[in-house]
């Protein structure tokens, strides 16, 4: 079907396109006299037929350049996958898989939670006394703390109860402080031990209590000591002066025995009174005493 229909010249009978306002061969104009080329009456539809292709004809062109166009220019954001990869190794090929467009996320691995280390391991601790008296405030005593077994790595906790009556170092040293008594502990690998310390002190205008008459003293008054190494201590006399005289007893000897020079030694577990009888040159006669404890 042709795009422009034919029209029959009425003059010399001839066809030509309508698209000739007149007639190529005579030149009648178009449809002289009343006549028409044959299938005139169709000539409206054949136009609109005609321009419908065109316009599909046009709209098929644009949706291929754009389509084209497309495939040329991904869109941001689109990462194409790269082609398979073969291995030359042994003439066969392996395909390797395409990456995923988004990566992964990092697992996250939790750290490992450290043990803990374990408590060296203390089965008993012994303490080179278990009770002991200081006479003054200021006076020290070193404290030994017996670990077993030896090779255990336990550090030793030293603890006095009572700080206003007896201090004690990193060390195990007990100084005195004021009159009363405390325990002090030695702790190691969860095992403690108890010890404990008197302070006596003693006050100047007080006789009854064997620390002190007048200007005398005595350098210990509550003393406590074992038996079983036979352990001593020396007694003595503070401002006795020039002159005086000195003597030492004891009640229960077969307790704590003491010698004419003071020297206190104990001997069997039980409480003994070491009396101190002080004669100055003037006459005048004072009389001390001590009290030793003695500790299997």
């Amino acid at each position: 079907m042709a795009l422009f229909q034919d029209i029959k010249c009425g003059r010399c009978d001839k066809h030509y396109s309508s698209i000739h306002s007149k007639c190529p061969y005579c030149g009648a104009k178009k449809n002289r006299d009343g006549k028409t080329a044959s299938g005139a009456n169709n000539t409206r539809w054949q136009v609109i037929v005609g321009l419908v292709v065109l316009i599909l004809i046009i709209v098929a062109v644009v949706v291929l350049l754009a389509m084209s166009l497309k495939d040329r220019n991904p869109e941001p954001g689109h990462t194409s996958k790269p082609a398979a990869s073969a291995s030359p190794s042994n003439g066969v090929s392996t395909v390797t898989a395409n990456p995923s467009s988004t990566p992964a996320a990092p697992t996250h691995t939790p750290k490992p939670t450290p043990e803990p280390t374990p408590e060296p391991v203390v089965n008993s601790i012994v303490l080179n006394r278990e009770d002991f008296t200081l006479a003054n405030p200021g006076d020290t005593f070193q404290m030994v703390a017996t670990i077993s077994p030896a090779q255990t790595t336990a550090k030793i906790i030293w603890i006095s109860e009572d700080t206003d009556v007896a201090t004690v170092d990193e060390n195990g040293l007990v100084t005195a402080v004021n009159h009363g008594s405390t325990k002090v502990s030695a702790t190691a690998g969860g095992v403690t031990r108890e010890c404990i310390v008197r302070v006596s002190g003693y006050a100047p205008a007080n006789t009854g209590n064997g620390s002190a008459s007048g200007s005398l003293s005595l350098s210990h008054s509550d003393v406590t000591i074992h038996s079983g190494t036979g352990e001593t201590f020396m007694l003595k006399v503070n401002g006795a002066g020039d002159g005086a005289t000195v003597t030492y007893a004891s009640d229960k000897s077969g307790v704590a025995s003491v010698e004419s020079n003071g020297r206190v030694k104990a001997v069997s577990p039980g409480t003994a009174t070491i009396t101190v009888t002080v004669k100055t040159a003037d006459g005048k006669e004072t009389k001390l005493d001590c009290t030793v404890r003695v500790v299997s």
